[in-house]
């Protein structure tokens, strides 16, 4: 059984760090200087190809009521009524929980979860759950038919669980974790056990038994639907989801130190280029207000920005209405009026520019070397230590399958902290500045593909409701070399990691086929951008190149193909 060593602070040691590092620049150095020497890739290695011998998997939870109420306050009981009937009741946690216990350690909001008591707003739907068992279902397709692992099936080793060491960690949320015990359901259930008689579709059912499956009619009533039942035979194994003690917790840095991160991001607030173009968005937080008048009494954290709104609340109300096909004038005296259409028309004009300057926000963070890092280096750095113990696994061992339940920044953070090029590559721009070149108003989803996406524009995508990002940890079976492979959504993605600490050239691009060459990102590699990641955050923006770089810094990283 694999054992994992957890961190215990939000990077490894000093004495391993230092350890890892020289081996790093060791390993890369002896690359490029023997650059005939490095291993050729098939481009099939960028998409299937290779022994899959681990697997991170971070997402996002599913889809969800929004966060806070925003209307008027004499339609906020009819709402709150409306989205109560697209929300699970208790007793599908419960049933879910007999078979992926929840362990909530006693540091952790002394063990209960943190949106206890908020009640619809901020739950997962039913909508939301089926996304989760969907996406499980889409991983155990992968791992299972696209014949990875394949030399267990010699040894007569058929099920998910004989195969993989599942573990699922999630933050101390009720929707983190349902989005969990969802994803597992549909990872681990036994696909061949029932057969869902509405759809016709094998292995469509609930862990636990008895839950009831909801259809809604008009984006307004639900309707009670056929039970789909399981028993505790139908599943390969159960798992734990674990939200661990803040001391070793990696996924939330905003809860496990709060003085320290409302510091960080007040002092990216502070920046003047931040304050001129989150200030040009007033004018867009205004039109908001008018039909969402909650927006103005909303807490905004770290102390409020000069737009004077929650942009992720603002950005909630257009999500959550599109994904129950309910009008954005709905529950408010809009509704009904001789105007709606046309207030509806100008509503719904505003909602790509909101999304865009809430990107553009956390692009600025994300930009901030000391705040990245503070967000995506503890649970990067925990894969990669796992990723290093997976790589020295036997053959016939069980491989990690490590399930990360979390949120939308999480993951973007994750994204810029690993060089996404699509998120890397882009202009910068914000607030009045959200229209393209011919003065419309565009925003990218990751359902376009990131071939071929006009940079521009690529960096404002934001994180769906059940976004996931695979790591996996492929062996070259030729040379017996490990790379990473990184999966966004199911799309294998092209990455452009910062990898000296000064940025002049140093990024270059791998996981994409050029002239018939795969380039891949080496485990190796992966170690290097960590420790460049944070050593740029430890030294600020002003230390010069000359005061800190060490001698002989590696500049080439990647397996260059044919």
């Amino acid at each position: 059984m694999l054992r994992r060593k957890l961190l215990a602070s939000p990077s490894l040691s000093a004495s391993r760090r230092k350890t890892s590092s020289r081996r790093c620049r060791r390993t890369l150095a002896i690359s490029a200087h023997n650059g005939d020497s490095a291993s050729y890739l098939d481009p099939g290695y960028l998409t299937n190809k290779g022994e899959v011998v681990g697997v991170w998997v971070f997402h996002r939870h599913g889809d969800r009521a929004p966060n806070r109420y925003l209307g008027q306050a004499h339609h906020q009981s009819a709402e709150a009524e409306h989205w109560q009937s697209r929300i699970p009741d208790r007793r599908a946690h419960n049933e879910l929980t007999n078979f992926f216990p929840a362990r909530i350690h006693s540091s952790q909001n002394n063990g209960q979860v943190l949106d206890i008591g908020r009640e619809p707003f901020g739950f997962l739907t039913h909508r939301g759950m089926q996304q989760m068992r969907d996406v499980g279902r889409s991983f155990r397709k992968r791992y299972d038919e696209l014949a990875h692992q394949s030399t267990f099936g010699s040894n007569g080793l058929s099920t998910f669980d004989e195969r993989w060491e599942i573990e699922a960690y999630s933050t101390n949320y009720l929707r983190t974790i349902m989005s969990a015990q969802c994803f597992l359901d549909g990872l681990i259930s036994n696909p061949n056990s029932h057969t869902d008689d509405r759809n016709s579709r094998p292995g469509v059912y609930y862990a636990g038994g008895g839950l009831t499956r909801y259809y809604l009619d008009q984006g307004r009533f639900k309707t009670l639907a056929e039970k789909v039942c399981t028993t505790s035979q139908d599943l390969d194994s159960t798992v734990s989801i674990q939200v661990r003690d803040k001391v070793s917790d990696t996924l939330n840095a905003f809860d496990k130190h709060p003085t320290r991160m409302d510091n960080l991001v007040r002092g990216v607030i502070a920046k003047p280029s931040f304050q001129r173009i989150d200030g040009d968005a007033k004018s867009l937080a205004d039109q908001l207000c008018e039909f969402l008048p909650g927006l103005r009494g909303a807490p905004q954290a770290f102390g409020g920005t000069p737009s004077g709104v929650n942009w992720i609340h603002a950005n909630d109300h257009f999500i959550c209405r599109s994904a129950h096909s309910l009008p954005l004038l709905g529950f408010s005296d809009h509704e009904g009026s001789p105007d709606e259409v046309e207030l509806d028309r100008v509503l719904r004009s505003l909602a790509t520019p909101v999304c865009s300057h809430l990107a553009w926000r956390f692009r600025e963070w994300y930009t901030c070397p000391k705040l990245l890092a503070a967000i995506s280096a503890p649970p990067l750095w925990e894969m990669t230590s796992s990723m290093f113990e997976a790589r020295a696994m036997k053959p016939n061992d069980k491989k990690p399958f490590i399930l990360y339940s979390c949120h939308d920044v999480t993951l973007l953070a994750l994204l810029y902290a690993i060089g996404a090029e699509f998120l890397v590559d882009g202009s910068d721009c914000g607030g009045s500045k959200m229209e393209d070149d011919e003065g419309s108003m565009s925003s990218i989803d990751i359902d376009d593909g990131m071939v071929g996406v006009d940079s521009r524009k690529s960096w404002r995508w934001w994180p769906a409701y059940s976004s996931t990002i695979a790591f996996e940890l492929v062996r070259q079976s030729e040379r017996d070399e490990h790379f990473v492979r990184v999966i966004l959504n199911g799309k294998a993605i092209s990455l452009k990691p910062r990898m000296e600490v000064y940025d002049s050239d140093s990024r270059q691009v791998v996981g994409r086929n050029s002239s018939s060459c795969a380039r891949m990102l080496r485990l190796a590699d992966l170690e290097h951008l960590l420790e460049v990641l944070e050593r740029k955050a430890d030294i600020g923006e002003s230390t010069s190149r000359r005061e800190y770089d060490p001698p002989n810094e590696c500049a080439s990283i990647g397996v260059d193909g044919g």
